[in-house]
Formats: structure tokens, sequence, C-alpha cells
């Protein structure tokens, strides 16, 4: 007889005579109630020697007893013979009639389709479980004050069946509840409100599990502190911390809370698409506090653009506000140093080594009422308003944008102590500042006009030479280094010397106006007309091209003319102010400042050289200078837009 024959022979004499299974592969007991058990289990696999099947599970008996392990297929009490091999794999066999707090012995014993047991005694066979009820939960509160206190709702929500929800009404005294929740299913407890007591923080969700108790203490403090809020009347306005929310019963711009803990106070106004909301951090009993809410806040000026006097009228949240400019070690001081977009308007060094000056971006609206013009600047997006074109470059948002703190020195850089580049064309200058890498460029007609609306609703005066500083720009020989105003309170106003043998500076821009010119980008005039393009990308001279031509005309032989209006583009640039009308002004009238033309394509410089006296200015516009064109008295200054 050969090896496979006696193999197969063997097999089939213990298959015949009776191999036993292996042990369970699961077998656990768990409480489903106060009188019943679950019973989950997976029978033994069939087994096999050297590929030949030596037994077959046919299925298992399952006994029990309550004070040992039944030792064999007679011993205590049948539970089930299960010969649906599997099925009570995940879904339990359910033992009824139990008692409950008493222990139960469960042993399993497989057996072949030969009817052979397996009575081994090993732990994957035995299994013990306790009837139990749902998880008792206590709840008890506590009052450090009992003299306002009138009682709470006490809640026991079941996340899992909302009817098995439970509530208890406690007092100071009578201050405990218990409950039982269903196995399995998921509680927590949330607590009622008092008023003039902190509400304590709701428990974090929980699964019940049979025979369990939980128990959970809470404290209700005696404390108020108050919360004073303005905001916009007709706004609905509220007051939330941990769950707990307090809403105004009216709208009238102003409310105060009363709040009973500690805790982080959102307060938050609500009027339509609009919201606003502030957060009010509460540490102690009797303490106050106030905030501001405002959807958005609008700051502006009106002038009557026939009238010889340069000063406008403040409107909106302007009105009442001043601005004086530091003199040397004399600080000046602005109602606008608190408010958006000045407020952000820092100095800042940036990875290249430039210090420029940021600028938040901000909405504008800019408009004439027959002869009355007004410049609104909001903080934020409202309707009406425009974001202005120095924060939407070809169509890209920013967040903010960068102008060089000084006029553009030899090395392409923003620094100080150093001398201005000089004596070359605006192309040459557009192609150096590209060249520093992306978002980099010469100062715009957008950037330009950010700034001269910024300055105008701060000190409400086309004259700024009288009211910031002349500039360095009478009887001077030659250009100024860069840096002298660094010292300057407030980096607004000018030092200590003979204005107009000074330089200037505002909000850390420094020499926007006097010591040399500066070339714009962005705008191409001729024959009277002017475009503008707001693209850095399609910048370049004498062209047409993708620029816009703008609704007024200017002059082509002004020379050395004071300015008597600035232009109001009834199309998509409102924003550009750029000469109109020149010729019957002077330093103290009208727009204050001075302007040159010729006929044939120009390029643009602004803000006047250091002997231009007071015809430099905020608005001083050099429309004469043919593309070609470059000269010791024209520099430049850097644009940085963040992408």
């Amino acid at each position: 007889m050969g090896w496979a024959e006696a193999k197969w022979t063997v097999d089939s004499i213990l298959q015949k005579l009776g191999q036993p299974p292996n042990n369970m592969r699961a077998f656990t007991a768990y409480a489903v109630s106060k009188t019943s058990i679950g019973l989950k289990f997976l029978e033994p696999a069939d087994s096999y020697a050297d590929g030949n099947l030596i037994c077959s599970v046919g299925g298992v008996m399952v006994r029990m007893s309550t004070d040992h392990y039944p030792a064999n297929t007679a011993d205590g009490e049948l539970v089930v013979d299960n010969t649906e091999l599997g099925k009570y794999e995940s879904d339990a066999f359910i033992v009824e009639g139990l008692t409950e707090g008493v222990e139960y012995f469960f042993s399993a014993f497989p057996y072949s389709s030969q009817g052979v047991y397996n009575l081994s005694s090993d732990n994957a066979n035995r299994t013990t479980g306790v009837p139990a009820d749902g998880e008792t939960v206590t709840v008890t509160i506590e009052v450090d004050d009992r003299s306002a206190f009138n009682g709470v709702t006490v809640t026991c929500v079941d996340e899992t069946d909302a009817t098995a929800t439970q509530t208890a009404n406690l007092t100071a005294t009578n201050n405990v509840a218990k409950f039982t929740v269903p196995i399995g299913d998921t509680y927590h407890i949330e607590y009622g409100v008092e008023d003039g007591y902190s509400k304590p923080s709701n428990t974090e969700s929980r699964v019940s599990v049979a025979g369990a108790s939980t128990s959970y203490t809470a404290t209700y403090f005696y404390f108020t502190a108050t919360i004073d809020v303005t905001y916009p009347a007709g706004a609905v306005l509220t007051c939330t911390c941990d769950g707990t929310v307090y809403t105004a019963p009216t709208s009238t711009g102003s409310y105060q809370f009363k709040v009973h803990k500690v805790g982080a106070w959102v307060i938050k106004a609500v009027d339509g698409d609009e919201s606003e909301s502030a957060t009010v951090t509460i540490t102690s009993d009797g303490q106050s506090e106030s905030v501001e809410l405002s959807f958005v806040k609008i700051y502006g000026i009106s002038r009557d653009v026939t009238s010889t006097s340069p000063a406008w009228a403040r409107t909106e949240m302007a009105v009442g506000m001043t601005a004086t400019a530091s003199v040397g070690t004399s600080a000046g001081a602005s109602d606008f140093d608190n408010c958006m977009p000045w407020s952000g308007i820092k100095r800042e060094t940036l990875s290249t080594g430039d210090v420029m000056v940021k600028i938040p971006k901000f909405y504008f609206k800019r408009y004439k009422e027959g002869n009355v013009e007004h410049i609104k600047i909001a903080d934020k997006k409202k309707d009406g308003f425009t974001l202005h074109p120095l924060f939407n470059h070809g169509g890209v948002e920013s967040e903010c944008a960068y102008v060089g703190a000084y006029k553009t020195s030899s090395n392409n850089k923003s620094v100080t102590g150093a001398s201005p580049q000089v004596s070359q064309t605006r192309a040459t200058m557009r192609s150096n500042a590209k060249n520093k890498g992306a978002g980099w460029s010469l100062i715009d007609i957008a950037a330009l006009s950010a700034i001269q609306m910024l300055i105008l609703v701060e000190f409400a005066t086309n004259n700024v030479q009288s009211a910031i500083g002349r500039g360095y720009c009478d009887g001077n020989s030659a250009s100024l280094k860069t840096g002298s105003c660094d010292a300057i309170a407030n980096l607004t106003g000018k030092p200590s010397g003979t204005d107009g043998k000074i330089d200037v500076v505002w909000r850390g821009i420094e020499g926007f106006w006097g010591n040399v010119w500066e070339w714009v980008d962005g705008v191409n005039f001729n024959a009277g007309k002017y475009y503008v393009c707001n693209d850095q990308s399609k910048y370049a001279d004498d062209t047409a091209t993708n620029y816009e031509e703008l609704s007024f005309t200017g002059a082509t032989n002004w020379s050395s003319s004071y300015i008597t209006q600035e232009g109001l583009d009834t199309g998509d640039n409102p924003h550009v102010m750029l000469p109109a009308a020149a010729g019957s002004g002077s330093e103290s009238t009208y727009q204050c400042d001075g302007c040159w033309s010729s006929t044939g394509w120009r390029v643009f410089r602004h803000g006047g050289a250091w002997c231009d006296g007071s015809i430099d200015g905020l608005f001083t516009a050099a429309l004469d200078a043919a593309s070609s064109g470059a000269s010791t008295y024209t520099g430049s200054r850097l644009l940085y837009i963040p992408s």
C-alpha cells in the first residue's frame, strides 16, 4: 500500500470514528435588560489535515448554570442548540426570564456532523453575564447663594431615542434627580437657566452601559456681569456663550446684556445680509464691559468744486473728526488712527529688504450732485461702493498693497539713507521694478488715487502743503537723500527746519510731493485725452491699446498752471483724479497744486521737484514729458501687490 492510499485510509477512519470540532471562534454574553442576556457566538470552522476534511461542524449546544460552567451536554440548562452556523455572530440570541443581578455561566459545546462534541473547558468556550437594567444617572445641583434661586429643569437627553428623554425640576433643596438610560443609548445632561445665576455647561455625550452608575454634580453661581452694546439700529442683537443665548428685546441701537457666567460671550448684530460680531471675555462677578458693532464704517467729505476754497466738509462718520501733522518733536494727532483703513497703514520691511508701506483694502464712492463732489471711504464691502482699483489690478483682488516708503534708490530698492535714482525713462524704471519679481511695478494711477483719497478724507483739504508740509521744494539745488523723516512722530508731518527746505511724510510714505518727480504708470496722455489702464501686465507708453479713455479731458498748453478742477470720469474709473481745468488758481485756492502739459503722446509724472516751490503737492501733475524723456528731476516709487 502506497503513502497516499494509506493516508486516505487513516483520514477516512478518523472521520468515521468521529473527530471533535475546534474551539469556538467567538463567544460573549452581555446584559440586555434586568431579565435577559444576549449571546453572540461564532462556531468553529471545519477541520482539515493535509487538505483532507476530517471534521465537518454541525452546530453548537449552549448550556448555562448559576453556579458553575456546565461540564458536558447533560450538565446545567439547555440554552440553545443551533445548527444554522454563523446565525448569531452579529445578531444576538436573547436568553429571557433571568433574574436581575445573578451571574450566569455559559458553556458552548460545538459538535461535528457525526455528532462528536468538543467538551473542552477552554476559555474560548466559556463566558458569563449578569442581567441588569440600563445605566443609572444621578444628577446633583448645588447653589452657592440660594437667595434668588427658584429652580431649574434638568434634562437627560436621549440622543438615540428622543421618546426616552427625561426631565426633572430641581430646587436648591430638592436638588437630586435620578434617570435610567436604556442600554446602548447615547445621552447627555442639559442644565436649565435661572436668571441671575451662571448656567453649568452641558455634559459630553456618553453611551449607556448596562448596570453602570454615573453621577454628575454642577454648581449654579450667583453671578451677574454686564455688557453694554452699541450697534446699528434696526439689527437683531444676540449674546451667546456655550449654548446660552440672550436676544435684545428692542433694536434701538443700544442695549445692556446681563450675563451670569464666566466665558467668551459672542455679541452679534444681524440685519438682512449684513452681520458683525465681537467677543467679550467675562471673568468675574460684577464685571462691566462695552462693545461697539458696526456693519460698515463710512468716512466722507464733500466740496463745491466751483468754490475757490480748498476745504472739504466732513460727512458720515468723519463729522467732528480732526487730524494734525507732526512738526519736529511736536507730535500731531489724528482721530483716524483708530479707524480702518488708516489704522492699518504701516511700514513693513519685506523679504527683499525694501521698506514699504502697507495699505489695507478699502471701498470707495466718488460722485457729484450738481457742483458738489463727494468722496466716501468704507472699511468694508457696501452696496453702492466699489473696491478701490488699487486692490483689484487686472481683475485679481488683493487684501492689501505695498507702496514704497521712499523714492526708489539706485539699487532698485526702497530704503533709507539713499539718493533717489533719476535720469531714467519711465519704461526703464518700469522694467527695473518688474525685474524684482511677481507683483512688483512702478507706482500707478490706482495707487496714486488711493493715497490721494486717504489724505483728503483725513485732512479735509486740498492744501496738503499747508496741512502737512510744503515738502522739499523751495529753491533747493539738488535732490535729498531718503530717511530724513524717519523720526517724525506718527510718521506724518515734517522735521524741524525751514518749511520747503525739509522733506515731508504721510503715514510712512516719505516725499510724496517735492524732492524729485515720480513716474506714474497706467496713464498715457495725447491731445488732451487721458488713457488709463489697471492691468500691470499691459502697461506701455505712447498707446491707447489696452487702455480706457476717460470721459473728461485736459489741455495741451498748461505751463506751471494751478489746477482749478480735478476731473471725474463717468465711466469705469471714477477714482482717477487728474487735471480737468487750470489757470486761474493759486497755491491756496482750488486744488492748490500745479500742472504742465503738451501735445503728442506724453507720460505722467507726479508731485514736483526740489525747486518747484508752492506748485508742488498732492495733485501736481506733469503731462509734458515724452516717453523718451529722462532727467535729474525725475525718479520713481515702487509698488508691490501680493498674490
